[in-house]
C-alpha cells in the first residue's frame, strides 16, 4: 500500500515510523521513498512510504483499478494491526490444497522457463515423479499426458495475468 503525508484538512490520526518498528521484516530506501515489509508471523504488510513519517499524519493513496477493494481491505487491516486490534483479514487466503497447487504451477513455469522442458519431462520430474509415464505412443495416449498439458496451460495462463485475479480475491473456479 502507498502511504503519504495526509493533507492538513483531514483529521488523519495514522502515525507511525516503520524504520523504528520492532516488526520490520525488510526495508529499502530509494529516491521515491521507503519500502517496508512489516509483519508479526501471522500477517504481512508491504508499505511504500513516500514521505518522512516523523510527526506527520499519514494517508493511504488508493489507485482506482480492479484491485481497489483489496487495497481498501489491506489499509483497513494495517490500521487495525497498528492499533493492536488486528483480526483475521477478510482478504481471502488460499487453502492448503490451493497453496500446493499454486506451488506446482510455479514449479512448472520454472522448469519450462529454465530449460524449455517438454510436457513429458514436466510429468516425469514434477507431476508423476514416482511413476513411469511411458514413451512414444503410450505417452501420447495417456491420461497423464492430458493432465500434464492442462496443468501447463493453467500455469501459462497464471503467468499471463491470471495471478491478478488471485490477488484480487477473484480466483474463479477453485481447483
Amino acid at each position: 500500500m502507498i502511504l503519504d503525508a495526509a493533507p492538513p484538512i483531514f483529521a488523519a490520526d495514522l502515525r507511525f515510523d516503520p524504520a523504528r518498528s520492532t516488526h520490520r521484516l525488510g526495508s529499502r530506501i530509494g529516491p521515491d521513498g521507503g519500502h517496508y515489509i512489516l509483519g508479526d508471523g501471522r500477517i504481512m504488510h508491504r508499505i511504500w512510504l513516500r514521505c518522512d513519517p516523523a510527526g506527520v499524519a499519514l494517508a493511504a493513496l488508493i489507485p482506482c483499478d480492479s484491485m481497489t477493494e483489496t487495497r481498501l481491505q489491506a489499509v483497513s487491516d494495517l490500521q487495525r494491526w497498528l492499533r493492536g486490534t488486528a483480526s483475521e483479514s477478510a482478504v481471502s487466503r488460499p487453502t492448503s490444497y490451493q497453496s500446493q497447487r499454486l506451488d506446482l504451477l510455479l514449479s512448472i513455469l520454472d522448469l519450462r522457463g529454465e530449460r524449455n522442458a517438454t510436457s513429458h519431462e514436466v510429468a516425469r520430474r514434477l507431476i508423476y515423479p514416482r511413476l513411469d509415464v511411458g514413451r512414444g505412443a503410450a505417452w501420447k495416449s495417456s491420461p497423464e499426458r492430458r493432465r500434464t498439458q492442462r496443468l501447463i496451460r493453467e500455469a501459462e495462463a497464471l503467468a499471463a495475468g491470471g495471478y491478478r485475479a488471485l490477488l484480487a480475491g477473484r480466483a474463479g473456479r477453485q481447483k
